[in-house]
């Protein structure tokens, strides 16, 4: 029976729309039926609210149809017949449970918007709280499920009628995530929710607003928000000038990128009608029940082709692209490459005001899908969204480069990527892409010629967003290291502590005596900036053994990273487990743990064990100097055996210089970490 209603609903929406149907078939980009894309959207107006959400989301689908088709549908507004005050009356008093007075203090009967959808009404709440009342049109969900049924049943005979077409277009995933989409918008308490989400998000973001819903007065059919008043763009871009234009475009650019890329949750369908401006430069956004996600994977890609965009690199940016795709068995490689560069060559050459770079992504895609390569529908619709959000900054400045803008923003994400992508452990060399993939990228995506001032420009950028650079590149890097892995176990303190930390390191560090090589000089000064966040912690009430096991936290958060590289080359290299020991403990003897700094003797002590003794450890000196010879016993002497077990081992070390002793003893046993909790903690009673 309900195949059998799929079938008849189906030929009614065929018969409705046969002309564009065949319009489509015969559609030449350069001439032919030049109203057809009017006529198509005037018919999916015609066929209902269903269709009408339908053409919005064919507008983000370049891929699907026409240019010309996506332009039109692009400006598809949903208006629709008022719905008379007794229906609405009814629908909120059967969703409130009480009668329209009881729930409002007043409720205006005229309504400021009629959509297919729904209607809104502006009220006020018996606080006097000023609100916008959002009622869904009665019979909706029961519409829906029949024209989407029907839609679904047409496309089991297009898999068998045309299904080439079908793999091109990857249309069955579009109308599983239209269905998700388009059942979700019915339920205003997931509006509701999404927009507490967006809330959440841009709480950050000085200067963005999003309305607040009111749960008491909020169903699946009724949604009440804050009503919001204020100037459209084009009002704002007339009145705002000066100072206040342009803090007004950052904050736009700064909530655009946080939207798009480092949240990956972005409003899909952000044109000057859902964004409201107010005489202070401050704005609200509207209407969320069109929006996005991108997965982590997604917004990575995304970061690191722009940041290569921004530098000029277009083999970097091709390469980032085109991992984002799935190419056909007939996908032409080289067209797309091709086309991709061409794209690029005239978004550089353009003029400020012609160049886009949100169009220049879109186009970059519609290219890779004319090659034979099919994108996710979230990227697609993610790239759509985008340039709809640009405009609002060109129609603002319009001399403006979003690329340019967006510069400081990029890197900030890519900075705070950085520190959330374990940099201890991976190359020295870091590489953005490995970094944030874990894999470099190939020669092919290298490229010989770039904007290197840009580069400087975007590393500076990167660097200063965790702190002053001032002071140089080092120390910034530094800064950012030991905040990444401090904060894990800091909290929400680590601004505060890690501020006075350095305080306390700065006053330390300026008797430090310098190395005479790089790994003592940079092993000292991080005993230095141990005892400055010892002394920190104290002072803030945590006591002597707290501020100790937390240190060694941070520690081990480093230290283990930093014994994964020798570890993995002394497993390529042999399977012998002693010879592994003797592999990984001799790379750590050259770095950072190297003579002159350090002095170091071998020692004779059977097949199974690594043993050597330390001689000379600057770090032991320099914790003996200042009266803490414990802290660094129970720090830094610590580390080394959770790095025994990590490397399949235990080790014994009865002696250490810091314990008073003249040499510390290394034996590393190379069976099997039985007792190593027991070696472990009879090595640190003997300390």
């Amino acid at each position: 029976m309900r195949r059998a209603r799929s079938f008849l609903r189906l030929g009614r929406i065929l018969a409705s729309l046969s002309t564009d149907i065949r319009a489509l078939c015969r559609y030449d980009p350069t001439g032919g039926d030049t109203r057809a894309p009017d006529r198509f959207a005037q018919n999916l107006i015609a066929l209902g609210p269903v269709f009408v959400k339908l053409g919005q989301i064919l507008s983000t689908r370049p891929d699907i149809l026409p240019e010309r088709y996506v332009a039109r549908l692009s400006e598809l507004q949903e208006r629709a017949p008022e719905m008379d005050f007794a229906t609405i009356r009814r629908v909120v008093e059967e969703e409130l449970g009480a009668p329209l007075e009881t729930a409002f203090d007043s409720f205006e009967s005229a309504p400021v918007a009629a959509a297919s959808l729904a209607q809104v009404h502006k009220a006020r709440l018996k606080d006097g709280t000023t609100v916008a009342v959002k009622v869904q049109r009665p019979g909706l969900e029961s519409l829906f499920r029949r024209d989407l049924d029907a839609l679904e049943f047409g496309l089991r005979l297009l898999r068998v009628l045309a299904p080439r077409r079908l793999r091109r277009t990857n249309l069955r995933a579009f109308l599983s995530e239209f269905r998700r989409y388009s059942m979700g918008e019915l339920d205003f308490q997931a509006e509701a929710r999404v927009m507490e989400r967006f809330r959440s998000n841009l709480a950050g973001q000085e200067g963005v607003r999003v309305p607040n819903a009111f749960p008491d007065h909020t169903t699946a059919r009724v949604l009440t928000m804050d009503w919001v008043g204020g100037m459209r763009l084009s009002e704002a871009a007339a009145t705002f000038s000066g100072s206040t234009q342009s803090a007004l475009v950052d904050r736009l650019v700064s909530m655009l990128l946080r939207m798009f890329v480092s949240d990956g949750l972005f409003h899909a369908d952000l044109h000057p009608g859902n964004i409201v401006f107010h005489s202070d430069g401050t704005f609200t956004l509207l209407d969320f029940g069109m929006y996005g996600e991108l997965n982590p994977a997604e917004r990575d890609r995304f970061v690191l082709y722009w940041m290569a965009v921004a530098q000029r690199q277009t083999r970097r940016a091709y390469h980032h692209f085109i991992q984002q795709t799935k190419p056909l068995p007939s996908a032409d490689h080289e067209l797309f490459r091709q086309a991709f560069n061409d794209l690029a060559a005239q978004f550089y050459a353009a003029p400020s005001r012609e160049a886009s770079l949100a169009r220049t992504y879109l186009a970059m895609m519609c290219a890779g899908y004319r090659a034979g390569f099919v994108f996710p529908a979230s990227l697609m619709l993610h790239a759509k969204a985008l340039t709809t959000a640009e405009a609002l900054l060109f129609k603002l400045a319009p001399d403006a480069r979003f690329d340019e803008l967006s510069r400081p923003f990029i890197a900030r994400e890519v900075a705070a990527r950085f520190a959330a992508s374990d940099p201890v452990g991976r190359i020295t060399q870091i590489l953005p892409e490995f970094l944030l993939t874990g894999a470099l990228p190939p020669a092919e995506a290298i490229d010989e010629f770039w904007d290197r001032s840009a580069t400087h420009g975007m590393w500076k950028n990167v660097l200063g967003a965790f702190g002053p650079v001032d002071q140089g590149i080092g120390r910034a890097a530094l800064t950012a290291l030991f905040r990444c892995f401090a904060q894990r176990h800091l909290g929400q303190e680590t601004e505060r502590l890690l501020s006075e930390t350095w305080a306390a390191y700065d006053a330390l560090e300026a008797d430090l005596p310098l190395q005479p090589n790089t790994g003592a000089i940079l092993t000292t000064h991080l005993a230095a900036l141990t005892l400055a966040l010892h002394r920190t912690l104290i002072s803030h009430g945590r006591s002597q053994a707290q501020s100790r096991a937390l240190i060694h936290a941070v520690g081990w958060d480093i230290y283990r990273r930093m014994a994964d590289p020798p570890w993995e080359l002394a497993r390529t290299i042999t399977a012998d487990p002693a010879k592994r020991l003797r592999i990984a403990t001799d790379m750590f003897r050259r770095f950072p743990f190297g003579p002159p700094g350090y002095g170091w003797r071998d020692v004779e002590a059977g097949e199974d064990v690594v043993a050597f003794d330390c001689t000379k450890c600057p770090v032991a000196e320099f914790f003996a100097h200042h009266n803490d010879a414990e802290l660094c016993t129970a720090t830094w002497c610590a580390l080394d055996f959770p790095v025994a077990e990590k490397w399949g081992g235990r080790l014994v070390r009865p002696k250490t210089i810091a314990g008073g002793h003249d040499h510390c003893d290394f034996r590393w046993h190379s069976g099997p970490a039985l007792d190593s909790a027991k070696t472990t903690k009879a090595g640190r009673n003997a300390d």
